[in-house]
């Protein structure tokens, strides 16, 4: 079939937390922290502003593979003086725990029955349930593995996962700082970041699982969560440029091959669209800049795969994206205050080879890609502009416990303000009001 070129898409995102003096209990010294905690032997509050942002401090230690550590060792040394182990002996064991209710503005329609409506609130207890080995392997091999119990499938499954290996080496001159070099093994691009201006560990920090979603969302966005493995190289030069490449592989997770009974080969019975590119290739570049107790940071960061839909074989047609995006981050950080502010703009262009699929993610009209005609999840017009804004306090009565109320709302949806779905329903009936609390132990 004749490729057809869709005009790019557009995602911008702007997202603004101002921590104001935080109504906080002072900790004691036994009180129960993260394995990270534990292994570095200092406070929550040196790597993160408010979990999971994180600090200067918290992004070297990221940098450097999470291993370093003031926990006594079990190291046993070889004839040649060499170490050929080192194991903690506490393990870098955590658990974290999510419960939450949301509140829709306006109750949806019943999924089983006409003319009736579903309940308006809904409580998750837990929203999330998670088991962590988060921390050192071996000397310049660390971990951040995740775990998480998820109730609508009543299944536990891999989250957000990142093995990786760090190494320092010199220049000749003598003032210019180590340069720190690694690998890094993830199953989503941008979770290997060390900045928070990324989809995988950008704000919002936590959502519903129970709001209406969006009908267009781009690539790097999430899409790849725990569905690709992905291997690569970075360095961070001169304490300020930062630079990596990486190459993804689909790995679905929840896929059972028919003929071998394994989770492979992939083929066109994968509940979503796997890569079919030999490799997508991921780049990251930033450069940060820290004085007093400001630091800045500004980057670009993308992904360009081929992929195959469900339902379609190797041999089919395929679908091409290319996102490119930028952002930065800018903290202020004090033992009273702390001010963060982070963006993000992504660009996505997309080319599809069947041509009953082309379109084009700026605003132009598309009812087979945007669900017209679907009541709730639809756009009537084919279109999938969203607008909004996200407003969230929270309350850490501890330093690894989190309060917090989250409001939503929506001046556009799915390309309407007003019976944006051709069913009636408004862009604000989709405001969420999201309560939750959040522990890691």
């Amino acid at each position: 079939m004749k490729p057809t070129q869709a005009r790019p898409a557009v995602k911008l995102g702007l997202i603004l937390v101002a921590l104001v003096a935080a109504l906080a209990v002072t900790p004691s010294a036994t009180q129960a922290t993260p394995a990270y905690a534990r292994q570095t032997g200092v406070s929550c509050q040196a790597c993160h502003t408010v979990f999971p942002e994180l600090t200067p401090f918290g992004r070297k230690f990221k940098l450097n593979a999470y291993v370093f550590t003031n926990v006594k060792q079990l190291a046993p040394v070889s004839e040649q003086a060499q170490r050929t182990l080192a194991l903690s002996e506490i393990p870098p064991v955590a658990i974290q725990l999510q419960g939450s209710n949301t509140m829709l503005a306006r109750a949806l329609p019943d999924s089983g029955l006409t003319k009736e409506l579903s309940q308006k609130n809904s409580t998750e207890f837990p929203q999330a349930l998670s088991l962590f080995y988060t921390g050192k392997i071996a000397d310049e091999l660390g971990a951040f593995l995740q775990l998480t119990w998820n109730p609508s499938s009543n299944s536990v499954g891999i989250d957000n996962s990142d093995l990786r290996f760090a190494n320092h080496a010199s220049f000749a001159a003598e003032e210019t700082p180590d340069l720190i070099y690694g690998l890094t093994l993830n199953n989503n691009p941008t979770s290997q970041d060390v900045w928070n201006s990324t989809p995988a560990w950008g704000y919002p920090f936590i959502v519903t699982n129970v709001g209406v979603p969006p009908v267009a969302k781009a690539l790097l966005d999430g899409q790849l969560a725990q569905a690709s493995a992905g291997f690569g190289a970075y360095v961070y030069l001169f304490d300020h440029l930062y630079i990596e490449a990486s190459g993804y592989r689909s790995a679905q997770t929840s896929f059972t091959n028919a003929t071998t009974g394994g989770p492979g080969p992939l083929d066109s019975t994968a509940p979503s669209a796997r890569i079919s590119s030999p490799v997508a290739p991921y780049w990251r570049v930033a450069w940060e800049q820290a004085w007093g107790s400001h630091s800045l940071e500004v980057g670009t960061y993308g992904i360009w795969a081929e992929t195959h839909p469900p339902g379609i074989g190797e041999s089919g047609p395929k679908n091409t994206f290319t996102d490119a995006a930028l952002d930065g981050q800018y903290q202020f950080i004090t033992d009273d205050h702390t001010f963060s502010l982070a963006a993000t703009w992504i660009h996505e262009a997309r080319k599809f080879d069947n041509i009953t699929l082309g379109f084009s993610t700026t605003g132009t009209r598309d009812e087979i890609l945007y669900a017209a005609g679907t009541p709730v999840l639809g756009s009537a017009k084919g279109r999938p502009d969203t607008q909004g804004a996200i407003l969230e306090i929270d309350f850490l009565p501890w330093l690894n416990t989190k309060l917090g109320a989250q409001y939503t709302m929506y001046g556009k949806f799915n390309g309407g303000t007003r019976n944006y779905d051709g069913f009636g329903r408004r862009a604000s009936d989709n405001n969420t009001l999201f309560l939750f609390v959040w522990t890691s132990f």
